[in-house]
């Protein structure tokens, strides 16, 4: 049986018994870009030696990913002008809905979803079991310093005694929907953040949610403000697991004293995982690269504009003589004429 796991470090959470360790789219006034319809920025459609590698052991009892995403994190963190809290946040929340993602079904997607009291104000973040995923954060415009990080020598992060962990208290939700044939209702978990610290909080959900006893790893390095190395693993026990292979692969993960440190010195996904499974003869099921993507396009602009109604439009379009529309996701801009915002308006009193 699964216990919350009450681990001093912040980014490793325990499998088992209790361990005393260490679209949305919206109005930007920007500059018009050079053509009307044209994406100002592009999202690039790979992420360099960004991947997943997947595995499970030999008796199909426990399975387990890991992640590298130095190239995914950074160029997210670009794309969206982020401090190094910014890009730490982002960061952890990708992977965590990449993790998440990768133990999908084809044609579903995972949004993760965090709303907390710490600096990060919100995350969220769309994921696909093919490896593309999206996101971006709300940050406090004032740090708070109660969730200012205490900063060793080594750059990693630990907790002092009972303060909460970064991303505060709040709310984690994981919204799983189908496309394509397969559609169907949409599940939805939703659990407390009751550490701050995402590893051990996505440890709780998928034991509340899901009721898999789970061990996450999430770390973030940074140095200069740029990412250093990004990683992280999910491992589960499935049914058949006994008591004594859980508390061996926790044993293998107690050994990873710092995963940030871990990353820095060797970030391939297929050493993680040998490191966790030891002596768990298991063999590899995928490696996939890792990409971020948006599916944002001029027809959802639309449909985003004809939504805030036909006086909006009207205001629009006699004060600033168009619109300019960012997408949060990927921070594409799109510019939007004053004929193209008539026309809206023309659709909008036919259609009412």
């Amino acid at each position: 049986m699964l216990a919350y796991p009450l681990g001093k470090r912040q980014e490793v959470a325990f499998l088992g018994s209790l361990v005393r360790r260490t679209c949305a789219i919206g109005q930007h006034n920007s500059a018009h870009s050079p053509h009307p319809l044209t994406p100002t920025c592009a999202m690039p459609s790979s992420m360099g030696t960004s991947k997943w590698i997947k595995c499970i052991s030999t008796q199909g009892n426990i399975r387990g990913v890991a992640i590298e995403a130095k190239d995914l994190v950074q160029q997210a963190a670009d794309q969206h002008g982020l401090s190094e809290a910014g890009t730490r946040a982002l960061g952890e929340a990708l992977m965590g809905a990449l993790l998440i993602a990768s133990n999908c079904k084809d044609q579903e997607r995972v949004n993760l979803n965090i709303r907390g009291s710490g600096n990060i104000l919100q995350a969220l973040v769309d994921a696909h079991p093919n490896g593309t995923t999206r996101g971006y954060v709300i940050e406090r415009e004032r740090p708070l310093e109660e969730f200012a990080p205490d900063l060793p020598e080594d750059g990693v992060v630990f907790e002092i005694g009972p303060k909460i962990g970064p991303w505060g208290e709040g709310l984690l939700s994981v919204l799983r929907t189908k496309s394509g044939h397969e559609k169907g209702q949409p599940y939805i978990g939703t659990v407390p953040l009751v550490t701050g610290h995402l590893a051990k909080d996505l440890t709780f959900y998928w034991a509340q949610s899901e009721q898999i006893p789970s061990s996450v790893g999430l770390a973030v390095e940074m140095k200069d403000g740029r990412v250093l190395a990004a990683g992280a693993f999910l491992v589960q026990a499935l049914p058949g697991a006994t008591p004594s292979e859980i508390q061996m692969i926790e044993s293998h993960i107690q050994e990873i004293h710092s995963l940030s440190r871990r990353i820095v010195e060797n970030s391939d996904p297929i050493q993680i995982l040998s490191q966790i499974f030891q002596s768990t003869a298991f063999v590899m099921l995928e490696e996939r690269p890792l990409s971020l993507h948006c599916d944002c396009s001029w027809d959802r602009v639309k449909r985003a504009l004809t939504l805030v109604g036909v006086a909006e439009l009207q205001s629009m379009l006699a004060e600033d003589k168009g619109a300019s529309v960012l997408c949060d996701f990927c921070s594409k801009k799109y510019e939007v004429s004053a004929e193209e915002i008539t026309a809206l308006i023309s659709r909008a009193k036919g259609e009412s």
